[in-house]
């Protein structure tokens, strides 16, 4: 089989998907949000930052992950598929439930049992029911490639053209108003009665939208048509995205979000789908013409950044805990924040990189002893 060429701008784009997390977690801080901390002062500017980013980057996540999926079941039988994924994802998961996301209840200003020290709250937790938090990504994304690993082989097996088809329905106004109205639609009609809840057996409105773009992704990914037609509308998605953006902020920034009539409200959510899909597109787009060859930074960082996903959000709230403290938590304590919290995801993941390093000895006979082992049947 012919080797596939490495696809860098899905490194770019999962790098700065993942980079902006930091930033519009931080923000919550000081935003009108409530979140799990909050500073004295909520400041409808730094919402921008959520208006400008939450929109599109999960969604944008999956579809990457989709792309992935669709390369990985082009060369690895779908047992490896799951081994390796089951290894990479849900133990980062189980580890991050037992261990990262209890300070962050722990630390926040929705903390059940505050008159417990960290030890008792830690086994009430364990014990009464843990929480995803921000794991939920993990979990979703892992049923996700579990169910699509077994029900694609079948359906091309079957309908082999249903990627060229998908590919063809996405061409010139198609490619904008079709996803579009869809997302619209989820939008209008199943947010407002489900919302999104990041528990895995009650979030159908999550469930819909990331599984379909996570499916996007694995029918898009050799499709030559939809690329070139993404490239070639790419000035039009960016300036759809932005003019978008620019209704958002003026609302969000000129109105308290209590005071919108119900109106503004859908207008916001059909306004809000126009964003994320066109936002989509010309990241896809402009990703695919910048990254056209390995950039030691982006592959660097690409192969730590769950790490940085896991635990980002944790230091984040004992950072913002220790600023609330000592009196200082404000928007002065933004940047602080945000670039101590780098450059601690950075020596966490340093050190678990060369920690694998110098373990990594340990175990070659085995990993030659998997190499060599002659497949049955072949001589």
């Amino acid at each position: 089989m012919e080797k596939r060429e490495r696809r860098h701008d899905i490194d770019l784009l999962r790098v700065l998907s993942f980079g902006t997390m930091i930033v519009y977690h931080t923000s919550l801080l000081y935003g009108t949000k409530t979140w799990l901390l909050n500073s004295e002062e909520n400041i409808r500017l730094i919402d921008l930052i959520a208006v400008g980013s939450h929109p599109w980057r999960m969604s944008l996540l999956f579809f990457l992950s989709g792309l992935v999926t669709s390369s990985l079941l082009e060369r690895k039988s779908v047992d490896e598929i799951l081994r390796s994924r089951t290894r990479q994802l849900l133990l980062p998961l189980v580890v991050g439930v037992v261990l990262i996301v209890p300070p962050q209840i722990y630390l926040s200003q929705f903390n059940p049992l505050p008159e417990l020290s960290y030890w008792e709250f830690w086994k009430v937790y364990v014990i009464s029911g843990i929480r995803l938090e921000h794991m939920w990504f993990l979990a979703y994304l892992w049923i996700y490639i579990f169910v699509w690993s077994l029900v694609w082989p079948r359906l091309e097996r079957y309908w082999p053209g249903i990627p060229s088809a998908f590919a063809s329905s996405l061409k010139g106004a198609n490619l904008f108003a079709a996803p579009i109205i869809y997302l619209s639609v989820l939008r209008l009609w199943l947010y407002p009665i489900v919302g999104e809840t990041s528990v895995i057996t009650n979030d159908p409105y999550a469930h819909i939208l990331y599984f379909s773009m996570f499916m996007a992704g694995s029918l898009l990914m050799n499709e030559r048509n939809f690329w070139r037609e993404i490239d070639r509308q790419r000035w039009v998605s960016c300036g759809l995205a932005f003019i978008s953006f620019l209704a958002m902020a003026t609302i969000v920034v000129a109105i308290p979000r209590e005071q919108w009539p119900d109106t503004l409200v859908v207008m916001m959510r059909i306004v809000r789908s126009v964003f994320q899909w066109c936002a989509i597109i010309a990241l896809l787009a402009f990703a695919r013409r910048i990254a056209t060859r390995p950039n030691p930074v982006v592959a660097h960082l690409n192969k730590s950044i769950l790490t940085y996903y896991v635990i980002h959000q944790t230091i984040i709230i004992i950072l913002a805990h220790l600023a609330s403290v000592f009196g200082f938590l404000d928007v002065t304590s933004f940047v602080p924040i945000v670039f101590t919290t780098v450059l601690i995801c950075m020596a966490i993941a340093e050190t678990k990189r060369r920690t694998s390093i110098y373990l990594s000895p340990l175990t070659p006979r085995l990993t030659v002893f998997r190499r060599r082992a002659p497949a049955p049947g072949l001589p």
